[in-house]
């Protein structure tokens, strides 16, 4: 049966696809309204579509039964499609994707600077999500979901233990041992992190992964980085990898250098060089209307190429953990902060990363 591809492929910095997050939201809609959906992340070789009889490759893509009401919604929203009559796919690189429940941490310390932008990078997508505070994590409200997401904290993940406490911690290992998965960003990816300090009881010992520094972190400053992605073939970076090497260019702000030190954790991406921070280090480039990395330069405490080549550079920015049969996805830099010049906010490619990694853990619901 004839199948309708979306190609989702990265062309430089911009999005096959017209716009980035339009399109993720038109997909998310179709989820919601039933139709079965499909994520093909492993590259694909057709040898006949419609736009190209001779045959063609795409790095990724959506795929749906091909109805003529599909492709009157898909045009009338301007998404870019074709049509196949066969899916060259193995089992291995794709996914039917689903409509998780994403809880959305805003207690304690979920920092309002970066929970908002995060917030926005979902609402644009197209993704639903619940807040959830302190006392309803503690009640064991987050069984009801299937991803719990973590925004950036003021400090390297400390805060977090302000309001969950001891009983918060073990409603949330508990989450992750018997239903759903985590995402984590900058302090949202300190807190899994394992402490060899008795002193240290805020994070939640979950990852066979620390940071040496623990909870000493001030130091470190913010700025503009480059990192480069390790396991292009992984899901979450389907079109933002491309190429013999592939590299991201993110904000960073004073996020954990993640070392890895056991099994159950996988690097995905390293922290590679600093591109600009402070007055020092001023890019020439435009921000256009995103304002979030020309905030991390200016920030009042700068990132140096000193303090970057010592506390950060080889070390993971990006990474995936398994505890009790969950998925734990780490971003220590920011994606939800966008990319800087280029392309406008709405359409950073940095948020496909987000995009990729909530499809990801959104097809393993219960494990």
């Amino acid at each position: 049966m004839a199948k309708i591809f979306i190609p989702n492929d990265r062309v430089g910095t911009f999005s096959f696809q017209k716009n980035i997050c339009h399109t993720m939201s038109v997909i998310n809609d179709l989820l919601k309204k039933g139709y079965e959906v499909y994520w093909h992340y492993g590259g694909l070789k057709f040898e006949e579509t419609s736009r190209w009889p001779e045959g063609h490759r795409y790095q990724c893509g959506f795929s749906l039964e091909d109805t003529e009401v599909l492709r009157g919604m898909l045009d009338k929203e301007e998404i870019r499609w074709e049509t196949v009559e066969m899916m060259p796919c193995s089992s291995g690189d794709f996914f039917r994707l689903s409509v998780p429940k994403i809880a959305f941490y805003n207690g304690a310390g979920a920092g309002p600077e970066f929970a908002g932008p995060l917030a926005e990078v979902l609402d644009l997508g197209g993704f639903e999500y619940t807040f959830i505070s302190d006392e309803e994590i503690r009640a064991g409200d987050l069984m009801a979901y299937d991803i719990f997401l973590v925004p950036g904290s003021p400090d390297s993940g400390e805060c977090y233990y302000v309001g969950l406490g001891d009983l918060g911690h073990d409603q949330i290992r508990k989450f992750l041992r018997e239903k759903g998965n985590y995402m984590g960003i900058c302090g949202g990816a300190y807190f899994p992190l394992t402490s060899y300090s008795s002193r240290n009881y805020t994070w939640l010992d979950i990852v066979e992964a620390t940071d040496e520094e623990d909870l000493d972190f001030w130091h470190k400053g913010s700025g503009l980085v480059r990192c480069v992605i390790d396991e292009p073939d992984h899901p979450l970076f389907a079109g933002v990898a491309a190429g013999k090497l592939s590299t991201v260019h993110i904000t960073y702000w004073e996020g954990p250098a993640i070392r890895i030190v056991g099994d159950n954790v996988k690097q995905l991406g390293h922290f590679d060089r600093l591109l600009a921070s402070g007055s020092a280090r001023r890019p020439h480039w435009d921000f256009g209307d995103n304002q979030l990395p020309k905030d991390a330069i200016d920030y009042y405490n700068p990132l140096s190429d000193e303090l970057f080549d010592k506390h950060l550079k080889g070390y993971t920015s990006f990474a995936e953990a398994e505890y009790g049969g969950s998925r734990i996805i780490m971003f220590s830099p920011h994606p939800e902060m966008g990319n800087f010049g280029a392309t406008p906010r709405a359409d950073s490619t940095n948020f496909q990363m987000i995009y990729n990694g909530l499809m990801y853990l959104g097809a393993f619901n219960g494990h």
